[in-house]
């Protein structure tokens, strides 16, 4: 099938060598993978040694046999936490859409950008769209900053680049002045994009906390700036907040 036509070989054979790996087997000289698998020895080498690089593969220096890298468990670590997570946060977001009929997400960090990984879209017709599994620099948007802001100082300015674009009227450009409102965030202990990164759409994140106290997550509800008065925000700050804490609470915060 076209399907199958499309695939690349060299990251087949990458594939069958890291599942010839597994609790019987734990790791191999490089001629028992060529066996195993019936290719040629120079073949393997190049490619374990693409997966060693990467850190898919680590090899022993005695033995000089291979096992499975340390990658691994990163991510292990973002799926199982995005499962979690998820099935946490769907009942309540389905329940605050219905309730405030506005746009509902849950993101997460993801290297320096935000990720999308839950969502509920509300029935009205001019909404926002952004999709599962989207992505956008952290830095720029209430769900970003609310996670960014209990990191600390350094560690925010990392995330930042080298000048910050104008996106609109209301961005804030300077560092000094970035680093002002990220202080008054953390104090309020929610996040509001108001319009600064797209014209017309503002945005309320609150931060979400996991068992080990946390910050890995946030709750967010996305509006067109002419449903958002003074009053309307307000009222969805109050209730962005109580969810994100429910969330928080169903994935082993204590408080």
């Amino acid at each position: 099938s076209m399907k199958d036509k499309r695939r690349v070989q060299s990251i087949d054979r990458a594939i069958a060598i890291l599942e010839c790996f597994n609790h019987e087997n734990k790791d191999f000289k490089l001629s028992e993978i060529s066996e195993k698998l019936d290719l040629n020895k120079s073949t393997v080498h190049g490619i374990i040694t693409t997966l060693k690089y990467h850190g898919f593969v680590s090899q022993d220096e005695e033995t000089q046999k291979y096992k499975l890298g340390i990658r691994f468990i990163e991510f292990g670590d973002l799926v199982s936490n995005s499962l979690n997570i998820r099935n946490a946060a769907l009942p309540i977001i389905e329940e605050v859409c219905n309730r405030i009929e506005e746009t509902v997400h849950v993101a997460m960090l993801d290297g320096l950008d935000i990720v999308w990984i839950e969502k509920k879209e509300c029935t009205k017709s001019v909404k926002t769209s952004t999709r599962i599994g989207s992505r956008l620099p952290a830095y720029t948007t209430a769900d970003g900053k609310i996670i960014l802001t209990y990191l600390s100082k350094d560690k925010i300015r990392s995330y930042l680049p080298k000048k910050i674009p104008k996106f609109t009227q209301n961005t804030t450009t300077t560092k000094v002045e970035y680093f002002k409102r990220m202080e008054e965030i953390k104090k309020v202990g929610y996040a509001i994009d108001n319009e600064e990164f797209v014209e017309g759409i503002k945005c309320i994140a609150a931060p979400i906390f996991d068992h080990n106290g946390n910050v890995r997550f946030s709750l967010s509800t996305t509006a067109p700036a002419f449903r958002m008065n003074e009053e309307k925000v307000m009222e969805l700050v109050v209730i962005v907040k109580e969810a994100a804490n429910e969330i928080s609470r169903r994935i082993g915060y204590k408080e």
